[in-house]
């Protein structure tokens, strides 16, 4: 008896071994944290970048410790004694982890886990029956049987990837260029096209139609969706798609209103930017503005791209803002670049020959061009582990700036707008991408812009042209920091255009920013009257409150809105 019990609480032990095994292993998306922790971006030794693998190995080491005792020692409590020690000891390590540098990455690490979990379940079920088989009678049979039944339909459903088709994600219509980019998913793979009055288009790849991924993304000419003003998206289920046949499954369909941007009336848009999860603060903020013409996100919806509904975030928060009748515009963000997802993230937004920089119009008096300076750290930072090459991406950005002046691409435009998720206008104190700041800032002087919106640096401020010298050290707003003189290590860039930073998980401009995920979020309202040439920015929060803004690094004092002229130089 007394040997059944210590097996008993050996096989407990063991599985508590397997439980955090698995977890430091699904917990790999903060190794890079750990290291950084440890002195990683001065230190590069071994045991600094290679330590949380070294831990990992001795995780799987402690509970094969564990499963060799319950077979070995089951009579020997001190067996089950160190194996509990050494797993309470990495409890607590792991614990100190996501206390202090992993609780906003959760809902990354923990679908890992469960899925792991769930499949070493299956498996050690599968090897009890195995190994232990069930006495032969008449209700072992049906259990046999049951199980076998099982075993095959899941198989079947597996296999064939057999469910049932929906929009998984409604629509939402990306401008770019002169076209409409209509990105909709559905829960299974799916043929799909859209209708425009009497013209179909389709999602297609080199003449065929797409039918393996569950993101779809159907380009349609700008002018005929703003003539109709109305369009039907449409799937049919691949339920199999062979090399000379197919079985397909029912059409669905979801018809829109759209309503293209008419200035007119003047203009109304709305600002987001690193959201980080924070999805119902920053519906609601954008959401309590009436008769918006277009939104714009500025990347950054996420912490990383690891899974398909992350790649989704920014069509699920930009579809309940818009329901799909009023145009986005998309900018991609550095954390947006990480994450297993990350290189298939181009078609779920909008996006140009798979890149994140392009020009686009809205109506006839609206042009823009979007830019993405890509991760925050130049190239060789470690973290990166030899993998980008964003000097090259940022070269291609400046060659279409300088084509851009070369062929007047604004000119005729009545309002007219640069974006980028990180600030082109503000050098951080590492002095990171100063040479294409710089570079880029002239050059857009040149272009005679209205607006440029960024993100980035989760404050909300204006970079108002000459209020701070240009190439000199940063001294903050004392109303904005509360000490008089207080110094920031970076510059601004000699901009002649205005520049804001949006987006704020906080329904105020000061204080931290609240964690991932919260209900509070502050972004930018614009409206633009382009028959008196003035444009008056505010920024509201999720109870629809007007933010107070000060200028962070000059000496305004706070205040509702700023109120500024269309195409003003400044000299």
């Amino acid at each position: 008896m007394m040997e059944i019990k210590n097996r008993i609480t050996s096989i407990l032990i063991s599985f508590y071994s397997l439980v955090i095994a698995l977890f430091f292993v699904a917990l790999r998306i903060n190794y890079a944290g750990i290291s950084k922790f440890l002195g990683a971006d001065t230190n590069q030794s071994f045991i600094v970048m290679y330590l949380p693998i070294i831990v990992c190995i001795l995780l799987w080491l402690i509970f094969v410790y564990s499963l060799y005792g319950i077979y070995k020692y089951p009579e020997k409590k001190i067996h089950s004694i160190i194996t509990l020690v050494l797993n309470v000891i990495f409890t607590a390590a792991i614990g100190v982890i996501i206390y202090f540098g992993s609780q906003d990455y959760l809902d990354f690490i923990l679908p890992h886990f469960y899925k792991s979990l769930l499949v070493t379940g299956l498996i050690i079920v599968f090897a009890v029956i195995l190994f232990f088989p069930i006495k032969t009678n008449k209700k072992s049979i049906v259990v046999k049987t049951v199980l076998v039944l099982l075993i095959i339909i899941s198989s079947i459903f597996i296999g064939y990837k057999l469910k049932i088709n929906k929009f998984s994600q409604d629509a939402v219509v990306y401008a770019v260029e002169d076209e409409y980019q209509i990105v909709f998913s559905t829960s299974d793979n799916s043929l799909v096209w859209v209708k425009v009055g009497d013209k179909t288009y389709y999602d297609l790849y080199a003449g065929s139609m797409r039918s393996k991924d569950l993101v779809h993304k159907v380009c349609v000419p700008m002018e005929e969706l703003d003539k109709y003003k109305e369009y039907t998206i449409y799937a049919q289920q691949m339920i199999y798609r062979g090399p000379f046949g197919a079985y397909k499954g029912d059409t669905i369909s979801i018809n829109h209103k759209f309503r293209p941007v008419d200035t007119n009336d003047g203009l109304n848009y709305y600002a987001l930017s690193d959201i980080h999860e924070s999805y119902d603060g920053a519906i609601l903020a954008a959401s309590k503005i009436e008769n918006l013409d277009f939104i714009v996100m500025l990347g950054d919806t996420v912490s990383m791209v690891e899974y398909h509904e992350n790649a989704n975030a920014t069509n699920y928060v930009a579809n309940k803002i818009t329901n799909g009748e009023i145009p986005v515009v998309y900018a991609r963000g550095n954390h947006e670049i990480k994450g297993e997802m990350a290189e298939d993230l181009y078609k779920y937004v909008g996006s140009k020959n798979e890149k994140f920089y392009y020009t686009f119009k809205l109506g006839k008096d609206i042009k823009g061009v979007v830019l993405d300076i890509g991760e925050d750290h130049d190239d060789d930072w470690w973290e990166y582990f030899d993998s980008a090459q964003f000097d090259l991406y940022r070269d291609e950005q400046t060659a279409l700036l300088q084509k851009l002046i070369n062929e007047n691409y604004f000119e005729g435009c009545k309002y007219k707008i640069v974006l980028s998720h990180i600030p082109i206008t503000f050098v951080n104190a590492r002095k990171n991408h100063v040479k294409y700041k710089e570079l880029w800032t002239e050059l857009i002087n040149q272009m005679n812009v209205d607006i440029s919106l960024s993100g980035h640096q989760h404050d909300i401020t204006i970079f108002e042209p000459g209020a701070v010298k240009s190439n000199t050290q940063l001294v903050y707003n004392k109303n904005y920091s509360g000490i008089e003189g207080k110094t920031y290590d970076g510059y601004l860039t000699n901009n002649n255009f205005y520049a804001f930073l949006v987006g704020r998980c906080s329904n105020k401009q000061t204080g931290d920013t609240l964690a991932h995920g919260t209900k509070q979020y502050t972004g930018l309202y614009v409206q633009v009257d382009l028959n008196n040439k003035k444009e008056t920015i505010t920024y509201t929060n999720s109870d629809g409150e007007v933010v107070p803004v000060c200028n962070i690094f000059g000496i305004d004092d706070y205040q509702n809105e700023y109120v500024i002229n269309l195409s003003t130089l400044i000299p």
